[in-house]
């Protein structure tokens, strides 16, 4: 963040130069004045500017950004829309302007060091820590007024219209705007080295690597990045080289670290493979001796028990969706006896996708579904409880291999039959190219009422990770839409407490149901593996527990 202010004072460094380049015999006045600067200028300037940036307008276009976090953290202190940094340049910067300007006098150590702690004093204040000392609490003390802790400033975030100050609450007290806000006791730290349950992830390309909050704290949330230019072959190769050398060093390395009802840590950590080591057939047994050796080494190190595979982990061809993860680690003589479990949670996820097309309005009076991917272990569950639900229901299956025998269910290995449904499933991706081949026929047809449209299909759902658009240039009628992602319930539940969900292409408190499933067997003690095929039975139940702690399908928007 310092270096980001830093590069705003370019400018200033041209058109005052004295003010950079001073003679060193400056600095103790410089550090002097700055401070005294900041106390006149700065606080006051940034308290009516703090209540400026909260005017509906201001707070829609740039504020409403930082407030997206409300469980803070000293990064989210440099969370702000780009547009929100110059106001704060110009309300910091007369600590050290007014000076220069006052006694033509100011030294480049005094500016430097004053961003740096600026920014230090700044993530301090949303550390979401309760630091209660008398000094900061007592009503006869002037420190309560002249400098902030954490809970002052987390009564901004929970309030949103009171505690504005930057450093020195003084002003909210003259203003009427001071609100007293004291974090709860259920907040309580629970010890460092408790770990309950790790999730394998892995690098999922080149955009993954740019959700790391420390290179980019605006991509921590959020659809991953798409590089228009970028051919996949250059980014997978890139990526491949990247972990290469990481693996001279390390085997994996941790994302994030959650609580699980205010009781139990989870973490995300991942093994150092990148999309090339799930393509290349020849390295499917590294990438599974990595995930062995990540569990071994996570419960030498914290007793871990409970391990769930994420993405690409646990595809068919690697490992048989996890049997081959569990069978190696039931044959390591060092798990003997440890209780290590293997899950997917493949079985929330098809619990997630049976209840995002039930949902759907009219879906009772639908005919058909044309399904890709019906013969993974996920859309084979989906097509399962549907035809038990709706008995009526007719699919038409994108496969060459017929896995589900039933009167309903058909095969077909031409892809444009999905224009003759209204709703399309995909569980599965394809290239752009057999999409577009697919869509040629009708692309660009006419989307009048009173003409009749060549094609039927008017949503396509998608549940693939990670979701790529496909080009619908020219059919308006169409939507192609993401589901399967759950939203937790921050403000009613404990369930979920962290940063479970950076890095994952998602916005914040949402949660992929795979991830989200592994946690509830954390949570309710399931003592067997959840690997291979999906348990159809089990997916009512899955889904009624994690209804329970507050997750809730995305609501869908067509």
């Amino acid at each position: 963040g310092a270096v980001v202010h830093m590069f705003a004072q370019i400018p200033l460094q041209v058109l005052f130069p004295a003010m950079f380049f001073s003679d060193a015999s400056v600095i103790g006045p410089s550090a002097y004045r700055a401070f005294i600067s900041h106390i006149i200028f700065v606080e006051p300037l940034y308290y009516f500017a703090h209540r400026w940036l909260h005017i509906p307008e201001n707070m829609k276009s740039m504020h409403g950004f930082h407030h997206l976090s409300i469980s803070t953290l000293p990064s989210t202190s440099l969370v702000q829309n780009f547009h929100e940094h110059f106001v704060y340049i110009a309300v910091f910067g007369p600590a050290f302007l007014a000076p220069f300007l006052l006694f033509w006098e100011m030294h480049w150590t005094i500016i430097g060091a004053y961003l740096v702690l600026f920014d230090l004093i700044n993530a301090y204040g949303h550390m979401n820590i309760k630091y209660r000392h008398p000094i900061f609490t007592s009503k006869y003390s002037p420190f309560q007024y002249l400098f902030y802790t954490p809970e002052f400033h987390l009564g901004h975030h929970a309030f949103f219209r009171a505690n504005y100050a930057l450093f020195m609450p003084i002003w909210d007290h003259m203003f009427g705007s001071w609100r007293t806000y004291r974090k709860t006791d259920s907040d309580r730290l629970l010890p460092a080295k408790q770990q309950d349950f790790v999730f394998i992830g892995h690098n999922a390309g080149l955009a993954h690597f740019s959700t790391c909050p420390e290179w980019d704290v605006y991509a921590a949330y959020g659809p991953f990045r798409t590089y228009k230019y970028l051919p996949y072959q250059v980014e997978f190769l890139f990526c491949a080289m990247v972990g290469f050398f990481t693996r001279m060093f390390v085997s994996a390395y941790t994302c994030s670290r959650y609580m699980i009802n205010d009781r139990l840590i989870g973490r995300v950590i991942c093994i150092c493979r990148t999309p090339i080591d799930y393509i290349k057939p020849s390295r499917y047994r590294l990438v599974n001796k990595d995930i062995v050796k990540l569990i071994k080494d996570q419960n030498k190190a914290y007793g871990t028990k409970c391990f769930g595979l994420g993405n690409l982990n646990k595809m068919k061809q690697i490992n048989d969706g996890g049997k081959l993860i569990s069978e190696m680690v039931k044959a390591d003589p060092y798990f003997e006896g440890k209780g290590v479990k293997v899950w997917t949670g493949d079985t929330m996820t098809a619990a997630s996708v049976y209840h995002q097309l039930i949902d759907l309005p009219d879906f009772d009076m639908l005919e058909s579904i044309f399904f890709v991917g019906a013969n993974g272990k996920i859309g084979n569950a989906v097509c399962k409880q549907l035809l038990i639900s709706h008995p009526k229901l007719k699919f038409e299956i994108y496969s060459l291999a017929h896995t589900l025998d039933h009167p309903n269910v058909t095969y077909t290995s031409e892809l444009g039959h999905l224009l003759n449904h209204k709703l399309v499933v995909l569980g599965k991706q394809l290239s752009h190219k057999k999409y577009a081949k697919a869509l040629a026929p009708a692309r660009g047809a006419s989307t009048k009422k009173s003409e009749l449209t060549p094609y039927k299909c008017r949503l396509i759902l998608d549940y693939t990770v990670p979701y790529m658009p496909i080009d619908l240039k020219g059919f308006k009628n169409i939507d192609h839409r993401q589901i399967a992602i759950l939203e937790t319930s921050p403000n009613s539940s404990n369930f979920l407490k962290g940063h479970f969900d950076i890095g994952f292409g998602l916005e914040q408190h949402e949660i992929y149901p795979c991830h989200a499933g592994c946690i509830l067997n954390t949570l309710y003690g399931r003592e067997t593996n959840e690997v291979g095929e999906v348990c159809v039975n089990d997916m009512m139940t899955m889904w009624r527990r994690g209804m329970e702690q507050g997750l809730r399908n995305k609501p869908l928007k067509v």
